[in-house]
């Protein structure tokens, strides 16, 4: 029997990296749940005509001080934010000599400093609200060798750590700061780009052998989202078909 999705009426969130792939999934299904939802991203966020539950906001991550306009735009009228999904991100491939400090440094601020920009802003909101949750997109890359992703895996990586010492600082708080580690997902970025010809290895390489789309994370970001998660915090949820047990 299929487990119903959780209700999430009333829950404020904010996504980023909303405008495409995984965070754009993860948008409409909180919406969907109803949740009403800010999709934050350097491009345009797609809203629904007449959906009110969507807000599509302009922001680099990369910005402390749009982020801090975006999330106060965001918060409910008690100035609470419940829910925080930080998906933005770059996932470039190319061999390790190929890449300049310069390179590698902005792929972490991207990837690193945009996510912690984003939670730090967020703490006020989140402390006001009964029940905070704070979800991470990382990448499974942070726990396979895969050659050419040695920069973007370490910034991954960093995530994990990140999580695991923030869910220790705001548990008194009743905020859950949680990690999800993706598969090679077939967005359109990724299906477009330098890592298309890695899908034939990947796939064939899961327990479960089809590619991964994005909505095989809505089930268990939404979990991690909902009030039945309450115990659940610090931890690493892969959503991988398997490439990676433990």
């Amino acid at each position: 029997m299929a487990v119903p999705p959780p209700d999430l009426s009333g829950v404020r969130a904010v996504v980023t990296g909303a405008a495409g792939g995984i965070g754009s999934a993860l948008v409409t299904a909180l919406a969907q749940q109803g949740a009403r939802v800010h999709g934050l991203d350097i491009l345009d966020v797609a809203t629904a005509e007449g959906d009110d539950r969507v807000t599509g906001v302009r922001c680099d991550v990369t910005d402390a001080a749009a982020v801090a306009d975006a999330l106060a735009g965001a918060a409910s009228p008690q100035g609470a934010i419940d829910v925080v999904i930080a998906a933005a991100g770059r996932f470039p491939n190319r061999p390790l000599e190929q890449w300049s400090l310069e390179q590698f440094e902005a792929l972490w601020r991207l990837n690193v400093g945009g996510v912690f920009n984003v939670v730090r802003e967020a703490l006020p909101y989140l402390r006001r609200s009964s029940a905070g949750r704070v979800v991470l997109v990382s990448s499974s890359a942070a726990h396979q060798a895969v050659p050419g992703f040695a920069p973007y895996a370490a910034t991954k990586a960093a995530l994990i750590g990140f999580a695991r010492s923030a869910a220790a600082e705001l548990a008194p708080d009743g905020v859950t700061v949680n990690v999800v580690t993706p598969g090679l997902t077939a967005t359109a970025a990724a299906l477009g780009g330098d890592v298309a010809p890695f899908f034939t290895p990947v796939v064939a390489g899961q327990l479960i052998r089809r590619p991964l789309e994005p909505g095989d994370l809505v089930g268990g970001v939404l979990f991690l989202c909902s009030p039945g998660s309450a115990m659940v915090t610090g931890q690493v949820l892969n959503i991988d078909g398997g490439s990676v047990t433990y």
